[in-house]
């Protein structure tokens, strides 16, 4: 009989452990998710995109001047580029997504944890300065584009080289 105190102790240990790690409700991470204003922030995206996309475009020519007619055509590529972005990854086409993945990755306690933090004045001042945060990450990230695409535009034209050469071997 005195394995019974066992097995009912094991069982409960078992189930407090269960329920901590019980997955978040979609109830709490809707609430996380409109606390964290995850489509607005992903809304004010695209315009920092755009300014990323015009900057790899001048990267792409070089800082050639192009003409009327080919100006035309990568403003229309980029737009179309643009409008297929936001279609695609559209906050109504990625909300089920972020969903589940927010259900996949953290637990109800730790959803819990991460409201309590929204919901406080330095979890708002985050999300208020979050479109902030994102320019200048984006500023950062295009001050380095321009280094690395002079590394890659090197690096390709020196592959290209070595291909000519060895078909000239050959």
């Amino acid at each position: 009989m005195k394995i019974l105190p066992a097995v009912l102790l094991v069982a409960a240990l078992a189930f407090t452990t269960s329920i901590q790690a019980a997955p978040p409700s979609d109830e709490s991470i809707n609430q996380f998710l409109e606390l964290s204003k995850a489509g607005k922030l992903l809304d004010s995206v695209w315009a920092q995109m755009d300014g990323l996309m015009k900057s790899s475009m001048q990267q792409v020519t070089k800082g050639k001047p192009l003409s009327a007619d080919e100006q035309a055509i990568m403003d229309r590529q980029q737009t179309k580029m643009m409008t297929i972005m936001k279609e695609e990854l559209s906050w109504d086409k990625l909300k089920d997504g972020f969903i589940q993945v927010y259900r996949d990755t953290f637990t109800q306690e730790e959803m819990d944890g991460i409201i309590a933090f929204y919901k406080s004045p330095a979890g708002q001042a985050f999300v208020d300065k979050q479109p902030a945060l994102m320019k200048n990450t984006m500023a950062l990230m295009q001050q380095r584009m321009g280094p690395m695409m002079q590394k890659i535009q090197q690096m390709t034209e020196e592959t290209a080289k070595e291909i000519k050469a060895a078909k000239a071997k050959n």
